[in-house]
């Protein structure tokens, strides 16, 4: 199966979240949000990976202590998760 395409924004906005986190949860975080990010781009039947498909996965991923941490992180990196409706 060719790899999922993703889009410059969101490969920005990947790249940007994942350096600011911890050094111990980077590789961790990296792998099961991009599987998670591809997955539900194609669930939607999309052929690339948007902002909007990678902010969901970061916040289906990440563990519910540390959602909180999260939302400053982006708030910080300017990207506006709240418009994606997750929470």
């Amino acid at each position: 199966m060719p790899e999922m395409q993703w889009s410059a924004k969101a490969k920005e906005i990947f790249d940007k979240v994942i350096s600011n986190l911890p050094q111990f949860h980077r590789s961790i975080a990296e792998r099961l949000v991009k599987e998670s990010a591809e997955e539900i781009a194609k669930n939607k039947k999309l052929t690339i990976v948007e902002e909007k498909e990678l902010v969901e996965a970061f916040f289906q991923e990440i563990p519910p202590a540390f959602k909180d941490m999260m939302k400053r992180l982006f708030t910080k990196l300017g990207i506006e998760y709240e418009k994606y409706g997750v929470s």
